[in-house]
């Protein structure tokens, strides 16, 4: 696994790759978060043998360089653009795209933009009404957190709690990445959710002719799952939600045994059509 650098609209965006050749398979974090999060997806053998698994720190996360506009650069829209350029300085084409949390957000935002993607998958994610229904969230608390530009070190760790089950020791990790993203990054993107600055999720999902694969965690602290369930996926992979058990709101992490060997199986349908 390679870790690289790119410009992207004049900004430095780094990102793992496995490979530079197979189908491309992208990874997008959400907020609080970065490309970290998928390392258990990324160093797989079986996994990055057969594809070409690519994950970016979007711009503001991880090692990528922070934006000197942000109150455009951190909103839906523009994190949205950011994966536009980036998977066409890449040259993309007929790639899955994989989101996490708001990072799926992101992509139904920006997939009509991609260069024939070939499939959808949402990792712990709802789609967005416009205006965001208050059935979304589980917990008035996380809106409130997440969305705040300055944390001290007791609400990173707050944060950093609701990536896993209740009551469960988070990875080490996940305090450092929500850190590192600019604190700007919070208080810009859920301003713009909060407003409405973005497209009707649930209307580009429904014109979605590519397999969509939809992931949860059995106890995850963050998506209303009951609203999840009320949401039509015309074009679902295997009729349903696939849920992880016993884990959170980072299951790939927590269990990719279990997460691994399903999605391998929705890659394989998807680039094998």
């Amino acid at each position: 696994m390679k870790q690289k650098r790119i410009k992207v609209k004049g900004k430095e965006i780094s990102y793992y790759e496995s490979k530079d050749n197979g189908h491309p398979v992208v990874f997008v974090h959400g907020t609080s978060s970065s490309s970290s999060i998928f390392i258990r997806q990324l160093i797989d053998s079986v996994l990055s043998y057969q594809f070409r698994f690519i994950a970016l720190d979007l711009i503001g996360y991880g090692k990528s360089d922070v934006s000197e506009n942000p109150e455009e650069d951190y909103t839906i829209a523009g994190l949205s653009d950011c994966l536009i350029q980036f998977s066409k300085e890449l040259d993309l084409k007929d790639a899955v795209y994989v989101g996490h949390d708001l990072g799926a957000n992101i992509i139904i935002e920006s997939f009509n933009d991609f260069n024939n993607p070939k499939g959808l998958v949402l990792l712990g994610a709802v789609p967005f009404s416009n205006p965001i229904s208050d059935q979304t969230f589980l917990k008035d608390a996380f809106w409130d957190l997440f969305s705040k530009a300055g944390v001290d070190d007791s609400e990173v760790h707050q944060i950093a709690s609701y990536f896993v089950e209740e009551h469960t020791h988070y990875p080490d990790f996940v305090p450092e990445i929500i850190r590192s993203a600019d604190i700007k990054t919070r208080e810009f993107l859920f301003d713009s959710i909060k407003k409405s600055k973005y497209k009707d999720q649930i209307e580009i999902i429904n014109d979605i002719s590519v397999p969509i694969a939809v992931y949860y965690g059995e106890f995850d602290q963050i998506i209303n799952f009951d609203y999840l369930n009320t949401i039509e996926f015309p074009t679902i992979w295997r009729t349903i939600v696939q849920i992880i058990r016993d884990v959170g709101h980072m299951f790939f992490y927590e269990s990719p045994a279990d997460f691994n060997v399903n999605f391998e199986a929705y890659l394989h349908f998807v680039f094998n059509k």
